[in-house]
């Protein structure tokens, strides 16, 4: 379970950002975040993920306070997949997935072992024709491929992205998305995504936070969540509702 009790955060004395926020990450869904830029979900994003400590209040993993956890331990349940990558680019597929399995090597690590997760990780996403070629030169959807079998090979309980179709084409947008919710069907894997796109959100998550001036302003099932009155309000766009054969969608204009 992960949740987080009374945080606040500031960065500057005048102006708090997140103030006594309390929210539970439901387990085994896919959980949207979203809302307009400068809401906070970036903030939400690294206090959750002990990218940064809370000013006040706690971020509990199974009871636990995050921050009375080692890293290794933290590690081993949360997986966090970043927006921009460029510390690793020299490095090959093969050896940047390697990565993952830091948090579970000590002077008796089964190398072997490690290996063969590697191996099934690049051929499960199907990167195994690549796994010598170094990550910088992959397209946009390959490196994401690559950066999910990383975060994957922490064999965590909890996946965090930022904002993972930005950059993408539409194509690749979709497919990883799909990626994602098979991962999720399949693992029960506990997924939680900052998202731009609304209708995205709309189609692959299961559980949606509406984020804005540091606060939760609406939580729940997506199509509950994002209302055309709500995001009216907060997005400052006129918006509609269509109901099609395969589920709603949000046109906004």
């Amino acid at each position: 379970m992960l949740q987080a009790k009374d945080l606040s955060y500031q960065y500057s004395a005048s102006a708090p950002l997140i103030t006594k926020l309390s929210l539970t990450i439901p387990d085994h869904q896919i959980t949207s975040i979203v809302g307009p830029n400068g809401s906070g979900k970036s903030t939400l994003f690294k206090l959750l993920t002990r990218a940064i400590q809370p000013m006040t209040g706690k971020v509990l993993l199974n009871n636990h306070d995050i921050w009375q956890l080692t890293g290794k331990e933290v590690a081993k349940q949360i997986a966090v997949v970043h927006q921009h990558h460029d510390l690793y680019d020299d490095l090959t597929v093969a050896d940047l997935v390697r990565f993952g399995h830091l948090p579970y090597q000590s002077l008796l690590s089964d190398l072997p072992e490690e290996n063969h997760n590697t191996e099934l990780l690049l051929n499960r996403f199907g990167l195994t024709s690549l796994k010598d070629s170094y990550v910088r030169s992959l397209s946009g959807g390959q490196q994401q491929r690559v950066w999910l079998a990383l975060a994957l090979n922490q064999q965590p309980a909890y996946l965090f992205l930022d904002e993972p179709t930005t950059y993408l084409d539409l194509h690749y947008q979709i497919e990883f998305l799909k990626l994602l919710h098979q991962l999720n069907a399949d693992e029960h894997l506990t997924i939680i995504m900052i998202i731009h796109d609304l209708n995205q959100a709309l189609q692959y998550s299961d559980y949606c936070l509406f984020f804005n001036h540091g606060k939760i302003i609406a939580e729940g099932k997506p199509e509950e969540v994002l209302t055309p009155k709500r995001i009216e309000e907060h997005f400052k766009v006129n918006c509609k509702k269509i109901q099609t054969a395969d589920g709603p969608i949000l046109y906004q204009y």
